[in-house]
């Protein structure tokens, strides 16, 4: 299967990095789909260092991680089986465009 989680609230907790590491072990392409800019803006309090170091610790090649600079996910999810996120809206849109598609909606603490 073709994979995908979120970044923010998703993938950045290690309670979603344990299940991304089960689908990986088994074979699955896993990748990370975020919202964020891949080029920070300089005026941002935040960056993406922990997005590629995360990745590379779970053998998430870089060319697998997409950022849609705050588009709408569902537009870089063609073809991918399941996508993890904690936006609803996301989801719901996913489900609309893309029926083909799980969306599993995610709640850590």
């Amino acid at each position: 299967m073709k994979i995908s989680f979120d970044w923010d609230s998703c993938l950045a907790e290690i309670r979603q990095q344990k299940i991304a590491e089960k689908f990986i072990a088994e074979g699955h392409e896993v990748w990370v789909t975020t919202s964020r800019f891949r080029k920070v803006p300089a005026h941002a309090d935040w960056d993406n260092i922990p997005v590629f170091k995360v990745a590379e610790r779970l053998g998430i090649p870089v060319e697998r991680i997409q950022f849609t600079g705050m588009a709408d996910k569902w537009k870089f999810l063609s073809g991918f089986d399941m996508h993890f996120d904690d936006d609803q809206i996301e989801i719901e849109l996913m489900e609309e465009n893309l029926p083909s598609c799980i969306g599993v909606l995610i709640h850590d603490p």
